[in-house]
């Protein structure tokens, strides 16, 4: 389906209320947008995205439907995954502005076929808006789950490539360790971050050879981990 392009933004204002959780569950949080009539809601879709939250401007896809995928739920919702973000904003106002429908909500396979399409969706949102917030020396291959650097190509196994997309993809903002196991296990972490630890030791030893030394991931003593965007590749 072609990409439909709207000449002028649709503009939707609501509060933002609690959902079901599934989408921290595979490494895209959203804020579920209520207080809103039937006959104020779009059609159906998934669209490029610009928010409007605490007089600040944000980026993201809002999906505007049921989720066949993760649930049977009949109800029609509005869920907003926003970029670079990662707070509580359950009972705030937000307004939103979709500049364009990128497709219809499907049924996917499972959970890893719908992260995979979520990320090519939040990448179409990048391309919309020209945003530069990636390194332009290191990408991901969505598809290959490959590393791509200035000095070569690494491949990563499945959870380890999950966890490195999480904040590469956001890397503004620093993970606690439980929502990385969240993102990337899709279950409730339990309090036990051993396997995340080993996933972020495999990543860098995977890596180092080709950095000079420099770490592209940055640890939050006492936090998490989060994407270092100064890390410098074979320059």
């Amino acid at each position: 389906m072609e990409r439909e392009l709207y000449s002028e933004p649709i503009f939707l204002n609501g509060t933002v209320i609690h959902g079901r959780g599934i989408g921290k569950l595979v490494g895209t949080p959203t804020a579920n947008l209520g207080e809103l009539q039937i006959k104020e809601i779009p059609p159906q879709g998934v669209y490029v995205t610009q928010i409007v939250l605490h007089a600040h401007s944000y980026y993201g896809v809002t999906h505007i439907g049921r989720r066949p995928t993760v649930d049977n739920d009949s109800d029609i919702s509005i869920e907003i995954h926003i970029l670079n973000f990662n707070q509580d904003v359950y009972g705030e106002r937000m307004e939103i502005q979709l500049y364009q429908k990128l497709r219809e909500p499907r049924k996917f396979d499972d959970l890893a076929a719908l992260l995979e399409q979520i990320r090519m969706d939040c990448d179409a949102v990048r391309v919309f808006f020209g945003l530069n917030d990636l390194s332009q020396q290191f990408s991901m291959d969505i598809h290959k789950h490959m590393v791509k650097l200035k000095g070569g190509e690494v491949f990563l196994s499945n959870k380890e490539f999950d966890a490195l997309y999480l904040l590469y993809s956001n890397p503004e903002v620093a993970y606690t360790k439980e929502q990385i196991y969240e993102a990337v296990w899709h279950q409730p972490s339990n309090g036990c971050f051993h396997a995340v630890e080993n996933t972020i030791f495999q990543i860098r030893k995977k890596l180092r050879s080709h950095e000079n030394g420099d770490d592209c991931i940055k640890t939050i003593v006492g936090y998490g981990y989060k994407f270092n965007q100064k890390t410098d590749i074979n320059d």
